[in-house]
């Protein structure tokens, strides 16, 4: 008898029970936090709208404690842009996309990203909620609408915000 033989008579008839556990999933595979992300930061951001400049470096400085910590520092002065690395999310285009699919924002002509009514009542409700988001949500709060496309261009080529 081969070893599968045995492997296999082992098998039939025994019981099973399975534990659902969390899975880590990759962060680009996470779709629902990544539109989240998009339609908070629209809706915090002036008009319900952002450049997808904008959108890229809230999508890299929101991920982490660490990453946010030195946005604020180079908002206030206390860090140069030079310190900082920004690097471009791949995930955020794909959410943008599903969004845009969704109904949720509109894209004019690949540049700017805009909240849809739809994509503001989504935005508010997700806002709304206590128990979501919310190292996110205070993040964009203090940091979305002081990122004028200037600030922007002066992060992004590492010139001196102040």
């Amino acid at each position: 008898m081969s070893v599968d033989s045995q492997f296999l008579q082992a098998l039939q008839g025994a019981s099973f029970s399975f534990t659902r556990r969390p899975e880590p999933v990759s962060g680009d595979l996470r779709l629902s936090w990544g539109i989240g992300v998009v339609l908070l930061s629209l809706l915090h951001s002036r008009g319900g709208k952002g450049s997808f400049l904008k959108l890229q470096f809230l999508a890299h400085s929101i991920r982490t404690q660490q990453s946010r910590e030195q946005v604020y520092a180079v908002l206030q002065g206390n860090l140069r842009t030079a310190d900082i690395q920004v690097r471009v999310e791949p995930w955020l285009n794909r959410a943008v996309a599903i969004a845009h699919g969704l109904g949720l924002v509109a894209v004019t002509k690949g540049k700017s990203v805009s909240l849809t009514e739809r994509g503001k009542e989504v935005a508010t409700a997700i806002d709304a909620a206590p128990d979501i988001f919310v190292d996110e949500r205070e993040f964009l709060k203090a940091v979305a609408k002081r990122l004028t496309e200037k600030v922007l261009t002066q992060i992004w080529r590492m010139e001196t915000l102040f």
